[in-house]
């Protein structure tokens, strides 16, 4: 396995930190497209097909946020142990300062 340089090792907590920030407007955008979905299905079936649909797409939606989530947590631990920090540590506002250092040169 190569090693991976403290630099690569910031920027992947730094991605993460970004990506987590968009998980709540990604959550949003697919809850608008299942009840649209979950509508035409209604409207063009019975009540009972867009009451399923609905709950489906609830449920996968439910899966993608834990699994994006889980993700995320495990690309900032392995980020912070390739940086030889404790993977317990909190991400506060003068840690990622400390790694945006980092991450920059």
């Amino acid at each position: 396995m190569a090693s991976v340089t403290k630099r690569d090792a910031a920027q992947r907590i730094l991605d993460a930190e970004q990506t987590a920030a968009l998980i709540p407007r990604r959550i949003v955008i697919g809850s608008i497209v299942s009840l649209l979905l979950a509508g035409a299905i209604l409207y063009l079936t019975r009540w009972e097909f867009g009451l399923a649909a609905l709950l489906v797409f609830g449920l996968l939606l439910q899966f993608a946020a834990e699994r994006m989530g889980t993700i995320i947590d495990a690309s900032r631990a392995n980020g912070l142990k390739d940086l030889g920090w404790d993977t317990d540590t909190e991400l506060t506002e003068e840690a990622l300062q400390k790694i945006r250092r980092i991450s920059q040169g």
